[in-house]
């Protein structure tokens, strides 16, 4: 059996809780198989002192988590279990040391090392080894810090590479319905025209001819009720001319800002209706973004993609955290803003977000 393994050595009163965590974390990085704990992993009926005996000669290194009552804890009779000799604690120790073992001391809610007068005699060569601190405050960073140190005695196991997401499907978005030109709008060159050779003709004074054009035309439109009459059609005429235009500046700036490309990669502070918030990273290249999602520890704790299509953002996302999908739609609305819906299949749940970039 080959000695690639590590056995972690812990009192379950002192310290059990911090026991499970470090374990699962180094197996993320080393492995299931190359992670030992203690008695927790022996089989019912077997001998722990043969068990412990044939995993300490497939282990490189031996992890001794000491809380502050590690070295204090008695039996039921009141002797202190450290210096009893069938003390399976003083038995991993003492082995490992003696088959020189690598033996790391890792100090847990704030306890201190044991003085020489605290350990058995063939456990003082513990005092010896440099100590490691994991503080529940700064957890991740002392938990990488261990596993450095571990990485250069064990090799970690290989990752493979996640799969991402599959682009989402955009939402169907609805079909503007164009509208039907009137039939002024339709004529409104011939309409013009006609009206400026009347207008002379009212200039001239000729009220016999603007009494004719009205008898004449209303006479012709008689069977095609789709064209207003002539009462009409001057009415249509003046209403246009008091409608207020859109100068050509305003167009052509209208039109720039349509145009102007938005590169929305960099940190991004997102804000629910429900009042959560994230920090969130995107990372746009061309119309395709990926999305990372972080709490307030700034553990990553959801990845998604999307894509990025006439100043709206699609993004279909998976929170690990709390092990449901997310779809997002996002519209860049103001300068350094995006705002939207974030929708949760799974129940059917809809709130309104924004997002802030961060500087």
């Amino acid at each position: 059996m080959p000695n690639n393994k590590i056995f972690v050595s812990y009192r379950r009163q002192d310290a059990s809780g911090e026991a499970g965590r470090l374990v699962d974390d180094l197996q993320d990085v080393f492995g299931e198989e190359s992670v030992f704990l203690d008695v927790e992993t022996l089989e019912a009926g077997l001998d722990f002192v043969v068990a412990i005996d044939q995993a300490l000669n497939s282990c490189k290194v031996l992890i001794a988590i000491i809380g502050p009552h590690w070295a204090k804890i008695k039996d039921a009779e009141g002797n202190l279990r450290l210096f009893e000799e069938g003390d399976f604690i003083r038995i991993e120790i003492a082995a490992a040391l003696e088959r020189n073992i690598r033996v790391i001391p890792v100090l847990v809610n704030g306890a201190k090392m044991p003085s020489n007068s605290d350990l058995p005699e063939e456990l003082q060569a513990l005092n010896r080894r440099h100590a490691h601190e994991l503080s529940s405050s700064r957890w991740k960073y002392d938990t990488e810090q261990l596993v450095g140190i571990l990485s250069k005695i064990i090799e970690p196991k290989k990752k493979t590479d996640p799969t991402p997401p599959p682009r989402p499907t955009p939402r169907p978005r609805p079909v503007p319905v164009k509208k039907q030109k009137s039939w002024f709008a339709r004529n409104f060159i011939w309409v013009v025209g006609g009206f400026v050779v009347i207008a002379i003709l009212f200039s001239l004074g000729s009220e016999d001819f603007q009494e004719g054009f009205e008898e004449g035309y209303n006479e012709a439109v008689t069977t095609d009720n789709s064209m207003p009459t002539a009462t009409e059609l001057l009415e249509d005429f003046e209403s246009q001319q008091n409608e207020p235009k859109i100068s050509s500046e305003a167009n052509q700036t209208s039109g720039s800002s349509q145009s102007t490309t938005v590169n929305i990669t960099g940190l991004w502070s997102l804000t629910a209706a429900d009042g959560s918030f994230a920090t969130i990273r995107l990372n746009q290249l061309n119309s395709d973004v990926e999305y990372y999602e972080y709490n307030a520890l700034n553990d990553l704790i959801g990845t998604g993609t999307g894509f990025w299509e006439d100043n709206v953002l699609y993004i279909d996302a998976f929170n690990s955290f709390l092990q449901i999908g997310l779809e997002l739609e996002l519209v860049y609305s103001n300068p350094g803003t995006l705002t939207g819906e974030l929708y949760v299949p799974s129940n059917n749940y809809t709130t309104t977000v924004t997002l802030t970039v961060i500087p």
